[in-house]
């Protein structure tokens, strides 16, 4: 999926909406038809776009804590006021997301269009600066604009946002156009439903696990094969030397392939500027699904192979931040693995922090090794949070809030 793909289907469903209602109400004249279709592809828009994130609460506010963390870098003397939303940042992506879906509705449902279109641009505004931001900076490499769904780089994302903040500007001397589908009053029914049901979809993938996984860390997963380089596109990277002739001012630029073919490197009086050596990228080279697996016991030797080498079933629990970790969550997970270290299927654990603490935590059923906290927020959304393995494959995912009995485990590891 591309962000072309999501415009065109986006203007596919508001060019369909936009001929049911016009066989429904004739429209008075152009203008109406195409306030119709721009209300109806900024209100599909916005509500694809929360579906995707409310799937995964936790996703939007790790992004909304990388985008604090950056910002305390530019303006450090606000480093308090970051730190301060940084502490909020899951609660400000959930009103974020059920902000998005109820805004989509209501200008679906034609409800309140002055108020909805100027709370439409400002939300765009807010959107388009953070996507600039990123793309002047390259802090932030994606903007989680539709969560794992689709990565945009932010330069795309931001030509995104110019795109909508040009339609709100296009519709809004257009807003007398904008009429109810229903009357007010089922309206503003609707939308208390809708924001209820926002936010009770929302917060139900932050208890458990998101009901749809769209990151690499999936059950079905082979992290030994998502991890390796093997059979992955190269890209397309040109090199380009100065070369400087001994004695004179002359000087060229030769490509690398050309450099070798032609010979010149046999002649001294050619010398290569280094600091003037440059790269361009043709082609973006294929990275692993699974980067920055490197996961380190405590002599700081990477076990990372040697786990994913485990024959048979076993167990991986795993905490992004140790020190916010939930005890009762350890309780919960402690009492399955006691039950299935009597069968024999071992456990290891993975956690950013302490290593101390995190023992303590295990009970002494399982020692814990260390992975950077960026690719167990990946894995996991759960903190602390189970994974069934078999061998380097992903059988299972579990947050500590819906464990499976030991029971469902049994059947699920039998042979």
């Amino acid at each position: 999926m591309t962000i072309y793909k999501v415009f065109g289907i986006t203007a596919l469903i508001s060019l369909a909406i936009t001929l049911v209602m016009a066989l429904i109400k004739r429209p008075s004249g152009a203008a109406e038809v195409l306030a119709s279709f721009i209300r109806y592809f900024l209100g599909v828009f916005f509500i694809f776009s929360g579906v995707v994130k409310a799937v995964d609460p936790l996703g939007t506010a790790f992004k909304m804590e990388d985008y604090f963390a950056v910002f305390g870098e530019y303006l450090p003397a606000l480093n308090a006021f970051w730190a301060f939303w940084a502490k909020l940042a899951l609660p400000v992506a959930v009103f974020m997301i059920v902000l998005e879906l109820v805004l989509g509705f209501a200008l679906i449902l034609g409800a309140y269009p002055t108020f909805n279109l100027l709370l439409y641009a400002a939300i765009i505004a807010f959107f388009t600066f953070l996507t600039g931001f990123s793309a002047i900076t390259d802090k932030v490499t994606d903007c989680g604009c539709f969560g794992d769904f689709l990565k945009l780089k932010p330069i795309i994302s931001f030509y995104k946002d110019i795109v909508l903040a040009a339609l709100i500007l296009v519709l809004f001397p257009l807003r007398k156009h904008i009429g109810l589908i229903f009357n007010k009053s089922i309206s503003i029914i609707a939308l208390v439903v809708i924001t209820l049901a926002s936010l009770g979809f929302t917060m139900s993938n932050y208890y458990d696990l998101p009901i749809v996984n769209f990151r690499a860390y999936k059950v079905g997963t082979d992290l030994m094969k998502g991890k390796s380089n093997e059979g992955l596109d190269p890209g397309i990277i040109k090199t380009y030397y100065t070369l400087a002739k001994t004695g004179t001012n002359e000087t060229k630029e030769i490509e690398s392939k050309e450099y070798t073919a032609s010979g010149i490197w046999r002649d001294s009086t050619w010398v290569i500027d280094k600091s003037k050596t440059r790269q361009v990228v043709i082609k973006e080279p294929e990275m692993p699904k699974i980067k920055d697996f490197i996961v380190l016991d405590r002599n700081e030797t990477d076990i990372a192979d040697s786990l994913l080498s485990i024959q048979g079933f076993h167990f991986i629990v795993t905490s992004y931040k140790i020190d916010k970790a939930s005890s009762n969550g350890f309780t919960k997970i402690n009492q399955l693995l006691a039950a299935a270290a009597k069968n024999g299927i071992p456990a290891t654990g993975i956690c950013s922090g302490n290593l101390d603490k995190a023992d303590a935590l295990a009970g002494g059923l399982y020692r814990f090794n260390t992975l950077d906290a960026t690719p167990i927020k990946t894995w996991m959304r759960s903190n602390p949070g189970l994974t069934l393995m078999e061998g380097s494959t992903i059988r299972g995912l579990y947050h500590y809030n819906h464990l499976p009995t030991y029971e469902e485990i049994k059947k699920l590891t039998a042979k």
